[in-house]
């Protein structure tokens, strides 16, 4: 009886090892708690905006909201589960923000919202937000 319970161990670990070494690096799919989220622009006019509205919304307030370099966050620190910030700069495609949250399992519940993009000229005219999304993703 004992040697059963000793195989049933021994398969359980290897069933477990199996399964680690299964995951291919992405230790992110698993993660779970504090960490961060990063808010991807999409646009069609990469490097040619000067300024976005942003309504970001989650579960909870994150812990802090930091833009990337060359770009300036104005609104901050946000301090709700809801805010509206402005960021300034030359923006282009890819990351423009990252949240650092309590849970990033919570990912899907995280929303970043444009509101309005304005050009990089002296005009400072607003976009048509037509081809222009935020994502935010591990």
């Amino acid at each position: 009886m004992n040697r059963d319970i000793g195989l049933r161990v021994l398969l359980a670990l290897g069933i477990a090892a199996l399964a680690m070494g299964c995951n291919d690096g992405d230790v992110t799919s698993v993660a779970v708690g504090p960490g961060t989220l990063r808010v991807n622009l999409a646009t069609p006019n990469s490097g040619l905006d000067g300024a976005a509205v942003v309504i970001l919304a989650g579960p909870a307030a994150p812990r802090s909201v930091t833009p990337i370099p060359g770009i300036v966050l104005w609104g901050g620190p946000v301090q709700t589960a809801q805010a509206t910030v402005a960021l300034t700069g030359t923006l282009s495609a890819g990351t423009v923000l990252t949240l650092e949250v309590d849970a990033v399992e919570q990912v899907a519940q995280y929303t970043a919202t444009l509101r309005e993009v304005s050009l990089a000229d002296s005009t400072v005219a607003l976009r048509d937000l037509t081809g222009y999304a935020l994502t935010v993703v591990r």
